[in-house]
């Protein structure tokens, strides 16, 4: 984008415009506008008094000001009813070509009222415009930067408001706990003894269901990043061979000659289940030097941090066994010999047989590599909380739920009780958007792409 197309601070009521493709050509690119002028757009960029709101049309794209003809191209409106963004919305879809998106910008920003769009400003209106909730506004991104197939579902979950309806019912749960506890406070002094016995199993199931939802935090990391598979073995066993063949190219040098691999190197490849980064070693053993040595602790360093661990034997070993100096005596997540077409190679129980030349045993390995992967079952789970405010929202209404319930044991002023709830809810409240600050917010959606 050139420097005579830089964003402008804006202000409400603007209507804004921004490509929602990357750089690039395309067949097509989208462009997107929102706001109260896009009905001027229309008229003046591509010459249509009358069109049918939410059908596609063919027009011409034409500069407003000199006339010229940009593009010929197809568009649709959106009234502010039935769009995203809760106010009238246009989508453009020109050719792909860079050039021509940019003088279609160009062109856009010449109508009175129009500007380009902040880093995630379409996603914010639709927060603001109550379209969306916070939850499904950060799914948004995690949807366009999902790296496994598993953080997409979840993340398509979050958008449909699964997630965030179990949190409104934990709020309106917390809403209704508090009403009651508020009425004892007005009316203490007219009844006799608060009912704690009462309050304890509902407080006790709220600080429950959050207590999952933290859990599942923690589960659904594994899905927000690409796996990490640490091949390990000893010096020529035949790893990088591996590698290459599972790759389908010659990625990473091989040699007859152990210890060609001095470090560690990732390879990506997309599977049926999203990306993964194989990660090739160096060869573990009896260091031959220093310089051996300290490959060597690389190779486990990189171990200790692998989502699986594939343990690679030479079949053509006499008696092959996981190398000496691997962690936990050689534990891996899988095992694999290697060298099955040449002689003297022997299969073995709980290994896997592959010839990386013949690439025989090769889609064996893949589809166990693809169980193993820590977004397999996600058909079973449920939505999880994803990003980092979330978890610090849950935090907060477990801390709050845990204090209430301790405190119930020493029977306290309802009062005690009466806040602590309040602040429970107040913490699913804003996990939810319902309250949220400004910089809150900005801190939030400036992380989005412009266009979305």
């Amino acid at each position: 984008m050139s420097m005579t197309l830089r964003r402008a601070q804006g202000i409400v009521g603007d209507t804004i415009a921004a490509s929602s493709t990357p750089p690039g050509i395309s067949g097509l690119a989208v462009v997107r506008v929102s706001g109260p002028a896009c009905a001027d757009v229309v008229r003046q960029c591509l010459n249509r008094m009358e069109w049918k709101p939410r059908f596609l049309h063919s027009a011409a794209f034409c500069d407003p000001t000199s006339g010229e003809t940009l593009d010929q191209l197809t568009f649709h409106f959106l009234p502010e009813a039935h769009s995203p963004t809760g106010e009238d919305a246009l989508e453009i879809f020109p050719h792909g070509n860079p050039l021509l998106v940019e003088s279609i910008l160009r062109g856009l920003l010449q109508v009175p009222g129009v500007r380009l769009a902040e880093p995630g400003e379409f996603t914010r209106r639709a927060f603001e415009a109550g379209k969306i909730d916070l939850v499904q506004a950060e799914a948004v991104g995690e949807i366009i930067h999902a790296q496994t197939r598993a953080g997409l579902r979840n993340a398509q979950r979050l958008l449909r408001g699964e997630l965030s309806e179990k949190l409104r019912s934990l709020r309106n749960s917390l809403i209704d706990l508090s009403a009651r506890l508020e009425l004892d406070v007005d009316f203490a002094e007219e009844e006799a003894d608060p009912d704690y016995a009462s309050w304890k199993p509902r407080i006790v199931a709220i600080r429950n269901d959050v207590e999952k939802m933290l859990l599942g935090f923690e589960r659904g990391q594994s899905w927000r990043h690409a796996p990490r598979l640490v091949f390990f073995g000893a010096p020529n066993a035949g790893k990088s061979s591996l590698i290459n063949a599972l790759v389908g190219r010659d990625r990473l040098l091989v040699s007859e000659v152990a210890g060609t691999t001095r470090d560690f190197v990732e390879v990506p490849l997309r599977l049926a289940g999203g990306l993964v980064h194989f990660v090739d070693t160096a060869g573990l053993g009896k260091p031959v030097d220093a310089v051996d040595a300290l490959a060597m602790d690389r190779t486990r360093s990189q171990l200790s941090e692998a989502d699986i661990k594939i343990c690679v034997v030479d079949g053509t070993m006499s008696s092959p066994e996981p190398p000496e100096g691997a962690p936990s005596g050689g534990s891996g997540d899988l095992y694999v010999l290697t060298k099955q077409d040449l002689p003297g190679f022997v299969s073995r129980d709980g290994f896997l047989s592959v010839s990386s030349k013949t690439e025989e045993g090769l889609d064996v390995l893949l589809r166990e590599i693809e169980k193993h992967l820590p977004s397999s079952n996600i058909e079973t789970e449920d939505a999880v909380a994803t990003t980092e405010r979330q978890r610090q929202a849950l935090e907060r209404a477990l801390g709050r739920l845990l204090a209430a319930e301790a405190n119930l044991e020493n029977h306290p002023a309802v009062e005690i009780l009466a806040f602590e709830i309040r602040e429970g809810c107040l913490a699913l409240r804003e996990l939810l958007g319902e309250i949220a600050a400004d910089d809150v917010l900005h801190r939030l959606f400036s992380g989005f792409c412009i266009g979305k």
